[in-house]
């Protein structure tokens, strides 16, 4: 119990205050820093503004923290008939990807998301439809 406490006085000791505001372009240089420091190489500045897209600044009176990105995310989910089929499997893929992005796009969405086990799934969505990989997730922005 005295080490908690201990833990508890330095805490409340170093008790900083945090706040947040909405991304200006100043900000774009240090968010474009931060990104290159990331261990996530797959973000980009990009990935952060624009259309659809909402960021806040977080920072203490030592300067920003970090970056947040809102963002409303469709997320897909799939299931074939029959697995066998991968012509048609193919085909119905490309098109349901195409009508998502017109849907996505018309309610405000930025990216779509999918997650899969099967590696020529992944492959195919990534090679022919513009997916990127990322810790195990797809993405497409939009």
């Amino acid at each position: 119990m005295p080490a908690q406490k201990a833990v508890n006085e330095f805490m409340s000791n170093r008790l900083i205050m945090v706040s947040s505001r909405p991304l200006v372009e100043d900000d774009l240089p240090t968010l474009q820093s931060a990104l290159e420091k990331s261990p996530h190489p797959d973000q980009k500045v990009e990935h952060y503004v624009g259309d659809n897209k909402y960021c806040e600044v977080y920072e203490d009176s030592s300067g920003p923290i970090g970056v947040l990105r809102y963002t409303k995310t469709l997320r897909l989910c799939a299931t074939w008939v029959n697995n066998e089929d991968r012509a048609r499997n193919a085909q119905s893929i490309i098109q349901a990807v195409k009508d998502a992005i017109v849907k996505a796009k018309a309610n405000g969405f930025s990216e779509i998301i999918f997650q899969t086990d099967s590696p020529s799934y992944a492959k195919f969505c990534t090679d022919k439809l513009g997916f990127l990989e990322s810790h195990g997730e797809f993405i497409k922005f939009i």
